[in-house]
């Protein structure tokens, strides 16, 4: 096993809305194959992939979606240590202070995009202590000198931030759930990739893509994901299966609880389009046929 900083790198850039990345994701969520090739040769599994978006070092995971560059001031360097490349979004406002409330909503959209993101991934993921109540370093991205609140957990964020630990909380039992997710080996025939309408979009404008994943192999349901890292809304035709056959599990432009819900209050989709609204992910599911 090995920590995949690509699978960090890359799906940062998409999910803050750099263009050019939708092939990229498509290649990391799939199990990164290019990384752990799944040949003759090498014979790697996707359960080698270690998947992160945060670990110990580097940014928080709220401090990736609240700080454009890093603030390690009082680490007594005059701001020279730590990454400069962090591949963050403030979300249109830097640090914690008077954040509009707009900011904020943003803000946690983006952290349930990056959580659903990493757990919905083939390979084995891995979330640092805390981005699961949005805990926070004040834009402090290497606090090895910091015995203090900056490199504390401050456990009353989890009271604060309760929607986000219940989206974590569900989003690892969904995955559980789904043994079509994690495999020992690569999606390979089961999964295809779609757009708004269609084939996939990997050209450099694109901000979007959708798969499908054929759960039959592992006595799974099906699921079809939709994800919008674009800033504008989109219609997206659902390409497999009819009209009344899909249940919305996640919608993370939903305020909680309706952004991820627990099994048996899935709502049913009654038409093939669905609307994704701006930087947000979907993820839909149709039960398997006994």
């Amino acid at each position: 096993m090995q920590w995949n900083g690509q699978y960090r790198d890359d799906l940062r850039q998409f999910v803050k809305g750099d263009p050019g990345m939708v092939g990229a994701v498509m290649t990391r969520m799939y199990g990164s194959d290019d990384l752990f090739p799944d040949s003759v040769e090498y014979a790697c599994h996707a359960w080698q992939s270690v998947n992160f978006i945060n670990s110990h070092d580097g940014f928080t995971l709220y401090d990736l979606v609240s700080y454009n560059r890093k603030h390690n001031e009082t680490n007594g360097h005059d701001n020279r240590d730590g990454m400069d490349q962090n591949f963050s979004w403030n979300c249109g406002w830097e640090g914690d202070k008077n954040v509009p409330e707009e900011v904020m909503e943003l803000r946690r959209r983006q952290a349930k995009n990056f959580g659903c993101l990493l757990f919905l991934s083939n390979g084995t993921p891995m979330f640092r202590a805390g981005d699961e109540f949005l805990n926070t370093q004040y834009g402090n991205n290497n606090p090895y000198n910091q015995n203090n609140e900056i490199n504390w957990l401050d456990w009353s964020r989890k009271e604060e931030n309760g929607e986000i630990f219940r989206f974590f909380k569900l989003m690892i039992a969904f995955r559980k759930q789904h043994p079509s997710l994690a495999r020992s080996r690569f999606w390979r025939d089961d999964v295809q990739w779609f757009g708004t309408d269609g084939a996939a979009d990997t050209s450099h404008a694109s901000h979007s893509i959708a798969f499908y994943l054929d759960g039959a192999s592992e006595e799974d349901d099906d699921l079809y994901v939709i994800i919008n890292a674009w800033w504008n809304g989109l219609d997206f035709t659902i390409q497999k299966g009819n009209a009344g056959e899909w249940k919305r599990v996640i919608d993370t432009s939903l305020p909680s609880p309706d952004d991820i819900a627990i099994p048996g209050d899935e709502k049913t989709i009654d038409q093939v389009t669905y609307t994704v609204n701006a930087r947000s992910v979907v993820v839909l599911i149709r039960e398997r046929s006994v």
